[in-house]
């Protein structure tokens, strides 16, 4: 299943080598030196033109929560593509907190 298999399916978070339900906790530590990487960002994108400021947050050292639901889906793959891309160039992490939802993190950050 693929990255393009998200939209329409139950919500399920990978944390720690196994899935859960999207209710289960999930927890936030930075990892390194700056260990206070500052709030988590929240996005609720009308177009693809915000993708910008969304991957410029990541760059910054935030996480970054992004919902979908407001985009027609053929725009929320090309954002999701988008910033999958970015998280992969980065390396950090993204992870679907529910449908349409996604937490992207960025480097040294881990997400449990």
């Amino acid at each position: 299943m693929g990255i393009f298999d998200l939209f329409g399916r139950e919500p399920r978070v990978k944390t720690n080598n196994r899935t859960t339900q999207s209710n289960d906790y999930v927890g936030i530590k930075a990892v390194g030196e700056n260990d206070k990487r500052g709030p988590v960002a929240v996005f609720s994108p009308a177009s693809f033109a915000e993708v910008e400021e969304i991957i410029d947050t990541i760059k910054a050292g935030k996480n970054a929560v992004v919902h979908l639901t407001e985009l027609k889906t053929e725009t929320a793959v090309r954002v999701l593509d988008m910033l999958s891309g970015a998280i992969y160039a980065l390396g950090g992490g993204v992870y679907e907190m529910g449908k349409n939802v996604f937490m992207f993190s960025p480097s040294g950050v881990e997400v449990y």
